[in-house]
């Protein structure tokens, strides 16, 4: 579930005059911004298996069906949600290759990645990290920031427009300036300091749960206005 929080606008003006050659009389400049804070729903998990880890207890294939097992009892779609990143296979004749493959889990809330890391440890696998998180719809709330930075840019140019006599009109040029990715980047995304506080506390410890951190998106713009003559 998102949760949206638009920070206020803020605007940069300039009024001026442009040359005779431009032929566009006098303008008023915005820069304009918007921006919102959303909860992830996406997140990818790696998981590796690796025959080094089993320590002749199962075959490599047998430790890949205790991990769709796993997967099965956390509630995941392995079908739907899981892939062969990358793997190392010996073949006949070089059996001493230490074999291993690497699989990409997407899971959509910090409650299913909790799920799915509690099942993988429950069944001893334990090389599994939460790598990224990010917004799968990030486009379109993207495209609302830009309506609202640009929105925000016309009504400030409006009100210094009036403080002079004046009004705006079109709009005569528009500068875009792209937003960084809306993905995080996360070796690991838990709250640590749950045991060690418990521990202090003389308490029975718990284990630290996944938790989403919000991610920024930010829009901005700059958009030039011709002033209107002053009115009478």
């Amino acid at each position: 579930m998102k949760k949206l929080f638009f920070a206020v606008a803020f605007v940069f003006a300039t009024i001026g005059f442009v040359s005779a050659q431009e032929n566009e009389g006098a303008y008023v400049e915005i820069n304009g911004n918007a921006k919102v804070k959303v909860t992830p729903d996406r997140a990818e998990i790696e998981i590796t298996l690796r025959e080094s880890d089993l320590k002749g207890k199962y075959t490599l294939k047998e430790w890949e069906e205790k991990l769709a097992m796993a997967l099965k009892t956390a509630g995941v779609d392995a079908k739907k949600q899981l892939t062969l990143y990358r793997q190392s296979l010996a073949s006949a004749k070089r059996k001493t290759i230490n074999q291993y493959k690497t699989f990409k889990l997407e899971v959509y809330t910090a409650e299913e990645a909790q799920d799915v890391m509690n099942s993988l440890a429950e069944n001893n696998i334990s090389n599994s990290r939460l790598t990224k998180v990010w917004v799968s719809d990030r486009q379109s709330i993207a495209d609302s920031l830009k309506v609202e930075a640009i929105k925000s840019a016309k009504h400030d140019a409006s009100v210094l427009a009036e403080a002079i006599g004046q009004s705006v009109g079109s709009a005569t040029r528009i500068n875009y300036y792209p937003s960084r990715p809306a993905v995080v980047y996360r070796n690991v995304m838990l709250k640590a300091s749950a045991v060690e506080t418990a521990v202090m506390a003389d308490e029975a410890p718990t284990l630290p749960q996944i938790n989403f951190e919000e991610i920024e998106i930010e829009e901005n713009v700059s958009v030039r206005f011709i002033l209107n003559p002053t009115k009478e």
